[in-house]
């Protein structure tokens, strides 16, 4: 074998290892950054994060993005969606009202100009589960909320 051909075989010998090298230094990296992100969620209150809004039949009605601060003793901030339509202008906001109690959350907004408000009203159980009642204009149901 010849001076050349031994290098492009040296060559393609070590690339594959470089490369794993290379995921392994990745792996690693990306271990520590999820490991960051979820000690970082450790510290802020318990409302915090992403929830649905699920009708008793299961069908998802809203999507709410929470902010609870560490702590969980300042007060709430949100933005909703709208999952029973396709994505459009208008199906998402501010969350108007966030009310904590004890075992309780109320949560209100405008979901189109001129409309009353929705209001959701829950009670957490023991096992940390959301359950309550939906109010949208005429509208009465039974719902339950969960993370994700």
């Amino acid at each position: 074998m010849n001076g050349r051909a031994a290098l492009i075989l040296a060559v393609l010998v070590v690339a594959p290892a470089a490369a794993l090298a290379q995921s392994a230094s990745d792996n690693l990296v990306d271990e520590r950054i999820r490991a960051s992100a979820d000690a970082a969620e450790r510290y802020q209150g318990p409302l915090d994060g992403s929830w649905t809004l699920v009708s008793g039949m299961g069908e998802r009605l809203y999507a709410f993005q929470l902010v609870d601060k560490p702590g969980g003793q300042s007060p709430l901030e949100g933005v909703w969606r709208d999952l029973r339509q396709s994505s459009v202008a208008g199906d998402i906001g501010v969350i108007d009202t966030l009310t904590r109690g004890p075992q309780s959350l109320t949560i209100a907004f405008v979901a189109k100009p001129g409309d009353p408000a929705v209001t959701i009203q829950l009670k957490s159980d023991d096992a940390g589960f959301w359950s309550g009642d939906l109010k949208d204009g005429g509208t009465d149901m039974p719902v339950r909320m969960r993370r994700g």
